[in-house]
């Protein structure tokens, strides 16, 4: 018998291209139906000539908390 996991599929997908990184947004559907954002930001390394990764997740539930506290950031 087979075991290989499978890749969820994405739900959706964008792409935020900066001048140093690219920072994904893609949702999925946990195994439980609830849906969750995945928040990927991917830079390339010239030390160790590969690409980095680091990502969060946020669940449906969290999503509206994370926007409200993100709008009050101010950069001023």
């Amino acid at each position: 018998m087979d075991t290989k996991i499978q890749p969820k599929p994405k739900l959706s997908s964008k792409t935020l291209k900066c001048s140093n990184m690219t920072i994904f947004f893609d949702t999925y559907e946990a195994k439980n139906k609830s849906k969750y954002l995945r928040i990927t930001e991917s830079r390339f390394d010239k030390t160790t000539k590969k690409s980095v990764r680091y990502s969060i997740i946020l669940f449906k539930e969290d999503l509206e908390g994370f926007r409200k506290t993100l709008g009050e950031v101010s950069l001023d």
